[in-house]
């Protein structure tokens, strides 16, 4: 399981966001969002990648091209995720800090080396 401080519900995602609980899965499948399991083996996205912007809460708005560059140099979606919370050296931090302080630009150079 990947550390993060907290988590939420897909229910509450969706509370958030003024979505119905079932448009989670498409945000997810769109990788507008990601999830990871709990400890009780539950589904659940991090808070951190839900963000207040100009008319409420969102997706952290960086996130989908990070994403999918990830998954285009052969990530998987868990790989993707623990890529996002490993400190890199170019970076000094996680990809997934970078990316809420606003450096997407750096973290998607140094996703666009990854190829496997």
């Amino acid at each position: 399981m990947t550390d993060t401080s907290s988590f939420l519900s897909f229910d509450e995602v969706a509370r958030l966001l003024g979505l119905e609980t079932r448009r989670i899965k498409q945000l997810l499948k769109e990788r507008r969002l990601f999830c990871v399991r709990d400890d009780a083996g539950e589904d659940k996205i991090p808070a951190e990648i839900i963000v207040k912007g100009e008319n409420g809460w969102e997706p952290l708005f960086s996130l989908p091209g990070t994403l999918t560059l990830l998954a285009d140099d052969g990530f998987t979606p868990q790989e993707a995720v623990d890529w996002l919370y490993r400190v890199q050296d170019e970076l000094g931090e996680t990809p997934l800090e970078a990316l809420v302080a606003g450096r997407h630009h750096r973290v998607n150079a140094i996703a666009s080396t990854l190829a496997f």
